[in-house]
């Protein structure tokens, strides 16, 4: 699969209605220094939650960068997260953080990275869904994977299916994909992936049917116009 298997363009628009996170991430990205944009955005990311953003200050400051970069995804995040646990920054075995520290690393403000896309459980379970991770039986992750490995295999296939130069969108696109699907009922457990391809099937074909019959997908626009 070389092409991404989503409508990047629908489901990326949908991120500044649903949510406000563009505008602060734009913000947080126009600092410099790596250490300005990890604190400008720990609480945008939702880091606070389990480490403080002084727990972290420090590492920062000494930090080689490319000492991570330059690494393939894989052994990149392996290399990071055992370097914040045993300095007891990171007392779990999430790569949240830590895939987010390698994001903001590699990117810049107007230069999102391929290589190292923001990583957290709706992108996860949209890839989850997207690449038949898991079967008909099974249902999405209640959280995103801690397996480097499994961390490695997304970021290959982020860089593989990126259109150029839309990295962002299509981050932004599996978000809201994600957000979507991980919302369906129940709303108590994970979304079973059968209930999941019911819905898109439906929408498939309720979407289609209404173009090839009127010409339009959702709604009208010229129609509307006219009207005026």
């Amino acid at each position: 699969m070389t092409q991404p298997p989503l409508n990047i363009e629908y489901w990326s628009s949908l991120y500044p209605v649903y949510t406000d996170y563009a505008e602060e991430y734009e913000r947080g990205m126009e600092h410099s220094s790596l250490v300005d944009r990890v604190e400008s955005l720990w609480n945008w990311k939702g880091l606070n939650r389990s480490i403080e953003f002084d727990q972290i200050d420090q590492f920062l400051k000494q930090l080689d960068q490319e000492s991570y970069t330059t690494l393939d995804p894989e052994k990149a995040i392996k290399s990071l997260s055992n370097e914040l646990q045993d300095r007891g920054i990171v007392n779990s075995k999430s790569l949240v953080t830590s895939a987010f520290l390698l994001h903001l690393m590699a990117s810049e403000s107007g230069q999102y990275s391929v290589k190292f896309p923001i990583y957290d459980r709706r992108v996860w379970n949209a890839y989850v869904y997207l690449w038949r991770i898991r079967g008909d039986e099974e249902q999405l992750y209640s959280k995103a994977s801690n397996s480097v490995s499994q961390y490695g295999a997304f970021c290959r296939r982020f860089s593989q299916t990126c259109p150029e130069n839309k990295a962002e969108d299509y981050e932004r696109a599996l978000f809201m994909f994600g957000r979507f699907i991980g919302n369906l009922p129940p709303k108590d457990a994970p979304t079973p992936i059968e209930k999941i391809d019911q819905k898109m099937k439906a929408q498939e074909k309720a979407l289609s049917e209404t173009y090839e019959r009127s010409r339009y997908a959702l709604i009208d626009i010229n129609e509307i116009f006219e009207s005026d």
